[in-house]
């Protein structure tokens, strides 16, 4: 099931989904004691997280982790690990814990069991918030079309918080097609999910995603959108 917020500009979208983030944080921290954070990499959502990082709640009790990352070190230009820490782990932000997904020395495969047990001891459990992207090929996280992975990665009943992705490469995976990334099941587990995408490219895939009636390898989005059981907040403006 999808719940729509769509706007005007994106300054307006950008203000009212971080409000948004922040009473879902606080609430989480005023329940259990801590909230736990799970994010995207990618463009669309810096200004988001930019903007999370200036609003006063206690950081120290949020814990934030990867929806999934590209297997490289954690100082390249396309690791997730480094794009959350030049746009979401300053000014307030800075108090939060963050766990990272790549480990060195071992493979994507190898590292999921471990990375599974770091989310769930460290993290507040099931992910409080989880924001989500989407690209124009339909894949969201790091569950791409017809990965070799993937079937393990949408299967609704996988007890696994993780999986070893391997893309396919194209120009949306670039050349680091070796991933780790959260699986469907884990997803549908958040309390809150939100789907962040702009643009008239990403709409349109989003709303053919959404009645999307085809083999869910070629649209893994289209799992969670037509899950009638899973709730997804999509905040989009042009």
């Amino acid at each position: 099931m999808v719940e729509e917020h769509f706007f005007a500009d994106r300054d307006k979208l950008i203000q009212t989904l971080a409000a948004r983030c922040e009473a879902q944080l606080l609430h989480a921290i005023d329940q259990r004691g801590k909230a736990s954070l799970l994010v995207s990499g990618g463009s669309t959502p810096a200004p988001l997280y930019q903007e999370l990082s200036h609003r006063t709640l206690d950081w120290s009790r949020v814990g934030v982790g990867l929806v999934d990352e590209r297997w490289v070190n954690a100082d390249h230009s396309a690791s997730n690990e480094r794009f959350i820490r030049e746009h979401l782990l300053f000014n307030k932000a800075r108090d939060a814990a963050f766990y990272p997904m790549k480990q060195n020395g071992i493979s994507a495969q190898a590292a999921a069991a471990d990375v599974a047990e770091l989310y769930q001891s460290k993290l507040s459990w099931p992910a409080d918030l989880v924001i989500l992207g989407m690209g124009a090929d339909g894949h969201t996280a790091s569950l791409f079309p017809r990965a070799e992975g993937l079937e393990q990665g949408l299967n609704p009943d996988n007890p696994s918080v993780c999986c070893a992705i391997n893309a396919i490469r194209s120009p949306v995976t670039g050349e680091y097609t070796e991933r780790l990334s959260l699986t469907y099941a884990t997803l549908c587990r958040a309390k809150e999910l939100v789907l962040l995408i702009t643009g008239s490219e990403k709409l349109a895939v989003y709303q053919a995603a959404k009645t999307w009636q085809n083999t869910i390898d070629d649209c893994p989005i289209a799992a969670l959108l037509t899950d009638a059981k899973v709730t997804v907040s999509v905040f989009w403006a042009p």
